[in-house]
Order: structure tokens, then sequence, then C-alpha cells
């Protein structure tokens, strides 16, 4: 089992971007002010013993407030970030998806996506921004954006893993319209 644990990591690399984006302490990766508004994104998806498939992605980000029910205590209402997408990957058909996330701490982030089966967690560090959650059949994503010195742009590395084995990896480029 090791060794095809091997073969099939060693097959799944991120392919290059059209520039690395290096990380810096800025500007701060803030995802309520990058997917604020429209932004596409356009990549390659590699898994594991597939050819490369090109993904686009459109988005449209909005925050809203929203207040929890009544409670023995006052709570304040949260600022949550609501990003819609629309996803093509190769000839699939086109699908939909939701993230929300909520800020819990300075640069820390909760939330959920609709695609995830568990919560969604994101720790924001200098122009880096990790967002990690699970998918159906168990499989750990780990996305690592990257955000360029303009603000307007991020590199976006996801991997999806099981049982600490790469089987795919999305390298895409975000543009804020």
């Amino acid at each position: 089992l090791a060794p095809l644990a091997l073969a099939l990591s060693a097959c799944v690399t991120a392919p290059p971007l059209t520039g690395p984006v290096a990380q810096a302490e800025a500007p701060r990766f803030d995802p309520f002010v990058f997917f604020l508004g429209q932004s596409r994104g356009e990549g390659t998806l590699k898994k594991a013993l597939s050819d490369p498939v090109p993904i686009r992605v459109e988005s449209s980000g909005r925050i809203v407030t929203e207040t929890r029910p009544a409670a023995l205590w006052a709570e304040p209402a949260a600022r949550v970030l609501v990003l819609d997408q629309v996803v093509r990957e190769g000839k699939k058909r086109p699908r939909q998806r939701q993230w929300r996330l909520v800020e819990v701490a300075p640069g820390r982030y909760e939330g959920t996506l609709s695609d995830a089966i568990s919560p969604v967690t994101a720790r924001s560090e200098g122009n880096r921004l990790t967002i990690t959650f699970t998918i159906k059949g168990g499989f750990s994503v780990r996305q690592e954006l990257t955000l360029s010195a303009d603000g307007r742009r991020a590199a976006n590395v996801m991997r999806v893993s099981k049982l600490g084995v790469t089987v795919a990896v999305l390298s895409e480029g975000i543009v804020r319209e």
C-alpha cells in the first residue's frame, strides 16, 4: 500500500501558475475585502491518474448581517461573507455552491461551504489565507490563497488528500473585477 501511495502522490503536483506570489506580511489577506463583489478564477485541476481539466469559477460576494435567535444573553449580530459561485469543471455541467464565513477572531474565520461535509476553518497570516474542510468521501481539502501586492489577484493552490495522500491539486489564478 505504501508504494502505491507514493506513486499516486508523485502523480499529482501543482502545475505552475503564471508566476509565484511570495508570502508577505502586507497586504493582509482579508476575504471580506477580496471577495466582496465580482471575481473570476481560471486554473487547472489535476487528479491522480487523469488528464488535467480546466476549471473556471465565477464568484459574487456580499456581506450580510445576521442575528441569532433570541437567547438568554444578548449576542451581537455577525457580519457574514456570503460568496455565491458557479464552477465549471471541464465539460461537466456548471454547478453552484455557496461559502459563508464569519470572522471569529482577528484573522480567524469559520463557516460553511455547500460542497463540504465539515465546517470550514480559515486563517489569514499576512498575504496568505489558508482554508481547510472535508468533502464527501472523507477527502481533506486545504487551500492556500496568496494575495498579490496590488490586492486585485490571488494565487490559489488547493490540495485534496485521503489518508495523507494527495489525490488532486488545483492551481488557479483569481482576479477581482
